[in-house]
């Protein structure tokens, strides 16, 4: 991308008239970036306050559309996967979809940064529409695996653009409460919804069409904030990228396919992205189809030989991102050149590591040792998702306030850290199992503590990172969370596998011994037994201490993020991300704390060429000249006084 800018005085107004900027052509100089960050930069100063409500509009709706179909998807997985007699893939499923997320996520940043902010969105309308038609026509576990690959790119492309869109329109004072609004505000009707939808749809129905239907609402849902940010694209391609923002890919020269070549192979290093993919798939995959029970054994030549090769590709991959062949690395390793930037990533590592290793199985267990019913299963894990949205809530409110954030991210995860050490107390309490109060008030303060955490990290990562480098800077705090929930399933799997058969073949009663792999392939199975018979008796015991393990194992993770919380570097909330003339004449993106940085502000619009076509924009221009010699009376008059 390159700004038109023209060398200016230090005395002289940023503002000046566009006439006289235009006519000095020998003072002009260029800044280049990439075309997709060109356009957000032009559009964070053309939105009209009308358009912006209505985008964010659009944004609220299709935040509960993903939210409704998630919680009803996630009740429909058991029947799934016990459907095709393999209830223990839960794990794998889940690895699968991770190690898809890690991978699609630097690759979407890229993509949006290259071409446009709605080239993301579209991204994840097309993979998702291609996940539900594939999960409802799965017609065995292979298929549904595969539809988990899909749906690996369409979830966390959506969530990524999403934030990269608040990022885009708003400063840093209130980008917290803004990322947490549209998610907080569609969790919790859908907590209580989703899960007596879901429960419906199997009573009634079957778990396909559950999946099935949102092949259809997800597309009708999305179109109209696709069908904004394509118009506004259009405008700042139109108005903005002509007349002053000369963008390119530095495509070669010739044929198409040798434009082809270069873009994958230099701009999204399509070389790192397959040896990481290789690497993750060949090392943790097996944790997940490895145990006593499983189509693989830790002494099998296989297994060693996955794990071997695996760990070996994601070493020639680390040493091919740090070498100097890549121009541009798959993963942005500059952007974890700062310690503050690369401590607040790892934070949501250890984080997920404990989530998905005691969640994996969590509502299997609830509904087989908890006798809780699907929705209730599905409520109480969704409580956590729900307050967390909430907590987020009051937490953007009080930094937005209160102007720190620090304290919240050691209370957060002090809080985690203590209703973590609960959870192992109610999974296997003297024989006994938590109810659904006590579940519920854990998964509260659980939520409330990943909530005061989350937010001020994911805000840190920003705030110490490039202004130029948004996308990438959320892609790779996102991707560090999907690494520790591989990380977090490829054990929970592991646990499960190994101890879930070995236990059930213990407790069973002698007669019901024989029927062990059928009821740890099938939940329909385990719950099919009557309370009170020793058979159920004894599932409910296995499944409650393999659930305390995994508990126990998860709580060890915390560890680490209680300590490097309180290391991670603070930052200014009231900094405002602003678009600066040097004394060169050269145009930099730079983050300014408060009132400084309003005073050095000089837009994009203020530079921007007339058109009388581009309406929006030009009242923007116009406002800001007002604005500026208002400013400039102001002093005066003070200067007088």
């Amino acid at each position: 991308m390159k700004f038109n800018v023209f060398r200016k005085s230090q005395n002289e107004s940023a503002s000046g008239s566009p006439e006289s900027q235009n006519t000095d052509t020998e003072a002009q100089t260029h800044v280049t970036l990439l075309p997709g960050v060109a356009r957000a930069e032009l559009l964070r100063h053309a939105w009209s306050k009308k358009t912006l409500i209505i985008a964010y509009a659009a944004l609220f709706f299709v935040a509960f559309v993903i939210q409704f179909c998630g919680v009803a998807s996630r009740a429909y997985t058991p029947y799934a996967t016990s459907s095709f007699r393999q209830h223990s893939m839960l794990t794998t499923a889940t690895v699968v979809y991770k190690i898809v997320c890690v991978i699609s996520l630097p690759w979407v940043a890229r993509i949006v940064d290259c071409f446009s902010r709605v080239t993301g969105f579209f991204i994840a309308l097309v993979f998702l529409i291609a996940t539900y038609v594939m999960f409802a026509a799965s017609k065995n576990v292979g298929m549904y695996l595969a539809s988990q690959i899909f749906l690996g790119i369409g979830i966390p492309s959506y969530v990524m653009m999403e934030r990269v869109f608040i990022a885009d329109t708003t400063q840093i004072l209130n980008r917290g409460l803004w990322t947490a609004l549209p998610t907080a505000v569609a969790s919790i009707p859908t907590l209580y919804v989703a899960s007596i939808v879901a429960e419906k749809m199997l009573e009634h129905s079957t778990w396909r069409w559950g999946y099935g239907m949102w092949a259809i609402i997800i597309p009708v849902s999305l179109a109209p904030l696709i069908l904004i940010m394509w118009k506004l694209d259009r405008r700042a391609k139109r108005y903005g990228v002509t007349h002053n923002i000369k963008s390119t890919l530095n495509l070669p020269e010739g044929s198409w396919y040798k434009k082809v070549a270069h873009l994958l192979y230099v701009e999204l290093d399509i070389v790192g992205g397959l040896l990481m993919l290789t690497g993750l798939s060949l090392f943790f995959l097996p944790f997940t189809l490895t145990g006593s029970a499983s189509i693989l054994r830790w002494n099998e030549a296989t297994t060693i030989v996955l794990l071997v090769i695996g760990f070996l590709i994601l070493v020639l991959f680390v040493l091919w991102v740090l070498s100097k062949f890549p121009k541009r690395p798959f993963l942005s390793v500059s952007i974890l050149k700062r310690p503050s930037v690369l401590m607040a990533c790892t934070l949501p590592l250890f984080d997920a590591i404990n989530t998905s290793l005691s969640g994996a199985y969590f509502p299997s267990v609830l509904q087989v040792s908890g006798h809780f019913t699907v929705g209730e299963a599905a409520r109480i894990p969704r409580a956590a998702n729900v307050c967390q949205m909430v907590g987020a809530v009051l937490v953007g409110l009080l930094i937005k306030y209160t102007k720190t954030a620090k304290v919240f991210m050691v209370s957060g995860v002090c809080l985690i850290v203590l209703t973590q050490g609960f959870f192992c107390y109610l999974a296997n309490n003297n024989g006994g199992f938590g109810s659904e109060l006590h579940w519920t008030v854990i998964k509260v303060f659980e939520g409330f503590g990943r909530g005061f955490y989350n937010i001020p990290t994911i805000i840190s990562v920003q705030a110490n990172s490039d202004p130029s480098q948004i996308a990438p800077s959320i892609a790779m705090f996102t991707m560090f969370n999907q690494m520790g929930a591989v990380i977090g399933n490829s054990i929970s799997a592991s646990v499960w596998n190994e101890l879930v058969i070995k236990r059930l073949t213990q407790y069973l009663p002698e007669a019901s011994k024989s029927r062990a792999r059928e009821i740890f392939g099938n939940i329909r199975v385990a719950i099919g037994y009557a309370e009170g018979t020793p058979e159920r008796e004894a599932i409910d015991r296995a499944y409650r201490e393999v659930l305390q393990k995994q508990g126990y194992i998860s709580l060890g993770f915390l560890i680490p993020a209680l300590i490097l919380v309180f290391f991670i570097k603070g930052f200014d909330p009231t900094q405002r991300t602003s678009v600066n003339v040097g004394d060169d004449g050269e145009v930099v993106l730079t983050s300014a704390p408060g009132k400084d940085g309003e005073a050095q502000l000089n837009t994009i619009a203020a530079n921007l060429s007339s058109s009388p076509s581009n309406s929006d924009i030009s009242e923007e221009r116009e406002s800001s000249e007002i604005t500026s010699q208002e400013k400039k009376s102001e002093l005066n008059e003070s200067e007088a006084k």
